[in-house]
């Protein structure tokens, strides 16, 4: 997940989407089932989040992707 920029950009629709899409890819890449989709997911961890830092932090919380498979998906 690219997370540079300044600390607004993560609040940016096409941070947002791109980051649905990019948890699509790790579910699928990780064999991880959900009931909720991926937008519901980026959606509730946006709510939570008051920060970047704190949103890239909950994605696999919330998920179950690991840091790993996340961090894979930057390169």
């Amino acid at each position: 997940m690219d997370v540079t920029g300044p600390e607004t950009d993560w609040r940016s629709t096409n941070f947002r989407q791109k980051l649905v899409s990019q948890i699509d890819d790790a579910m699928r890449k990780a064999g991880v089932a959900h009931n909720k989709s991926s937008k519901d997911m980026e959606s509730h961890v946006f709510m939570k989040a008051k920060t970047r830092v704190k949103h890239r932090y909950l994605f696999p919380e919330v998920t179950g992707v690991s840091k790993e498979v996340l961090n894979n998906l930057q390169k």
